[in-house]
């Protein structure tokens, strides 16, 4: 819906084109002969509560709220025969889009839908929360392959423990398994301690290879967030 709302001028010069049988190019070139005020509606209005949308966040939502508001003042004050409708009110595919608009605002007041915006952890593709995990892993470093355990695991990196001591700052290729997904992602060593018993544990920083990577990432840790199998302390 934010990119529909993105590319909705365009569209409303195709719809008022099409409407009022004057060419395309004619009507694009009007829209930018209107004065500050229309212009900025015409051009910004919607595009900026596209990218409000994308924002998914508490001064985002209020904001997009506010100009829906504002966007349907100014239609209802419409003024007769001005740009870009050129008739007695705005026409018919404009108050389609002005509709489609008021019945997402109607979406958003539900408590479901607007806890997106004010509840971080409900945004599954942020990197904030960390959970315990302590499942198997294995990681290769070079030729060797040290067995272990994935501490915890946050979409940033994770905590590893192994019996063996790692070099800091060293590469490696780390698989594990949650929720019967097989995860095999790059990572480096960025500091090493010592847990109350005696293991050594280490922070590990993951590096993505591809926008794949991050994405299975970010849908297993959606799916660690749904369930209580693991422990979220962040």
């Amino acid at each position: 819906f934010a990119l529909f709302l993105l590319i909705d001028p365009l569209l409303r010069i195709s719809f008022i084109s099409i409407e009022s049988e004057f060419p395309f190019w004619v009507v694009l070139s009007k829209t930018f002969a209107l004065d500050f005020k229309d212009f900025f509606n015409f051009w910004f209005l919607f595009p900026i509560s596209g990218v409000l949308l994308l924002g998914v966040n508490v001064f985002s939502y209020v904001l997009f709220i506010l100009i829906q508001l504002y966007s349907l003042f100014f239609h209802l004050n419409y003024e007769p025969y001005s740009w870009p409708y050129l008739s007695e009110h705005p026409s018919t595919t404009s108050y389609l889009l002005l509709t489609a608009n008021l019945i997402m605002v109607a979406y958003l007041l539900l408590p479901r839908s607007r806890e997106i915006f004010f509840d971080k952890n409900l945004r599954w593709w942020e990197r904030g929360s960390r959970y315990s995990i302590n499942e198997d892993c294995v990681a290769k470093i070079g030729a060797d392959e040290f067995k272990g355990k994935l501490t915890d695991l946050s979409f940033g990196g994770a905590l590893l423990t192994f019996p063996d001591a790692i070099d800091i700052d060293k590469d490696m290729i780390i698989t594990f398994n949650i929720l019967g997904k097989k995860m095999v992602l790059g990572g480096q060593v960025v500091r090493a301690m010592e847990n109350l018993d005696g293991e050594l544990n280490y922070g590990t920083q993951f590096i993505f290879k591809n926008g794949w990577q991050k994405f299975r990432l970010k849908v297993l840790m959606f799916s660690v967030s749904k369930i209580s199998n693991y422990d979220k302390f962040r």
